[in-house]
């Protein structure tokens, strides 16, 4: 099967990590924790003196994670590894005393770990370039044109533009600016509002991102009802008050920028598009992206047609979470993936990989649409190619894809042909 597509687009990504991950300390192929000092240690695996990985998953392990190990095999360094789903951090003893946190395990979730991650030292500017070179590589083998990333800073910007200005880059990025609390959305907002005085024809800045809950991995995702389908137990949790996240709702449309917010369970988005629906009530209009989307009740969707929201979703996290998927969400099951419910109530969304969580690639998303109505997963009767595609045709608007049977056979970006090595 042979698929043309204008301007492949990749709506949900962390542009700079993917880079980075594609020449860091990848930590996948772990059997057990005790295998890291085998590792030999590469200089790209450093920030400053900090020794940074991702990709770890303990369920593959006869044991847990723990600081202990770190210790041992790292005495000199801080260490930070990300684990897979990229929710959650494993640190050692001098990490924690460096960020100021308290750990029993060296394990940090969510907030803490996010935060975490902002702290670890910048890269310098020669690696930085690296890693925005590699992951322009990356994405265009998979036939990438165009990018939407998650993960701005004022330094990647900066770099982005330089780049953008000497003809550097071979992708039109999208970028958005995270929050994680009041503390930084000042700054953070600040930091937007220049960058789009500064866009160029291949680099727009669209605007604010904030995590409003987990994930289903690690059960911190926000669901209605308990995990595991019991009767009672947590159901996860949230990382804002509401009352912030109408404050930041407001200041960002009143900026004219996007507002994207991270909400996998289904009560977290209900959350949202209750909130989003009484600021637009009141007047106040703008965008609203749903980041992920996993879990959406009908009445939640239906809230969602009087706003200007769509959903990014990233269909290849089903073929990853497809093992425990139904177990774990128990009666909220059916309202898994809702591809299919959200083309029929007419939203608009965009198809991503959430890159380097995921391997950045269409034909993958492909195969998770098929394959998961054999998992009762409603089909997706919609085109893949246009949800695919950056919507805007006036953005890089002579590029295109050609992929056959999961071959990348083409590729043109801004009518330039690029190179398939």
């Amino acid at each position: 099967m042979l698929f043309k597509i204008p301007r492949l687009y990749d709506s949900h990504t962390h542009f700079l990590a993917t880079g980075e991950f594609a020449s860091g300390l990848a930590l996948g192929s772990l059997q057990k924790p005790e295998d890291l000092a085998h590792i030999p240690l590469q200089k790209s695996f450093y920030r400053g003196d900090w020794i940074v990985g991702f990709g770890w998953d303990e369920t593959k392990w006869p044991t847990p994670p723990h600081k202990k190990i770190l210790d041992q095999i790292f005495p000199n360094n801080p260490v930070f590894f990300a684990r897979m789903d990229g929710h959650r951090c494993w640190v050692n003893s001098r990490a924690l005393e460096l960020l100021g946190f308290t750990s029993d395990t060296g394990i940090l979730i969510e907030k803490e770990h996010l935060q975490a991650w902002d702290r670890l030292p910048e890269f310098t500017k020669e690696q930085q370039r690296g890693h925005i070179l590699s992951a322009c590589r990356v994405f265009n083998k998979a036939g990438f044109t165009h990018v939407r990333d998650m993960s701005c800073t004022e330094s990647l910007w900066n770099l982005l533009v330089e780049m953008s200005e000497a003809q550097e880059l071979t992708l039109a990025i999208e970028e958005n600016v995270t929050s994680h609390d009041l503390n930084d959305f000042d700054k953070m907002l600040q930091l937007c509002v220049q960058a789009k005085k500064g866009e160029t024809p291949y680099l727009r800045m669209k605007g604010l991102k904030i995590f409003y809950d987990g994930s289903l991995g690690s059960e911190t995702a926000y669901l209605s009802k308990p995990y595991n389908g019991k009767a009672e137990g947590p159901r996860g949790m949230t990382l804002w008050d509401l009352s912030h996240v109408e404050e930041v709702i407001r200041r960002t449309w009143a900026e004219g920028l996007d507002f994207s917010v991270h909400t996998i369970g289904d009560e977290a988005a209900h959350h949202i598009v209750q909130l989003a629906r009484k600021i637009s009530a009141q007047g106040a209009v703008g965008r609203l992206n749903l980041e992920h989307a996993q879990v959406l009740r009908p009445e939640t969707i239906q809230m969602m047609k009087p706003l200007h929201v769509r959903c990014h979703l990233q269909p290849c996290h089903w073929l990853s979470d497809r093992v425990w998927l139904e177990n774990k969400l128990g009666e909220l099951y059916k309202y898994a993936f809702p591809w299919e419910a959200l083309r029929a109530a007419q939203i608009p969304m965009s198809f991503g990989c959430d890159s380097p969580i995921e391997p950045p690639s269409f034909w993958r998303n492909k195969i998770a649409l098929e394959e998961s109505v054999k998992a009762k997963i409603k089909k997706f009767t919609g085109d893949i190619t246009v949800t695919h595609a950056h919507p805007d045709s006036n953005f890089v608007g002579n590029s295109h894809t050609v992929i056959e049977e999961g071959v990348v056979k083409e590729i043109v970006f801004d009518g330039r042909p690029l190179s398939l090595e």
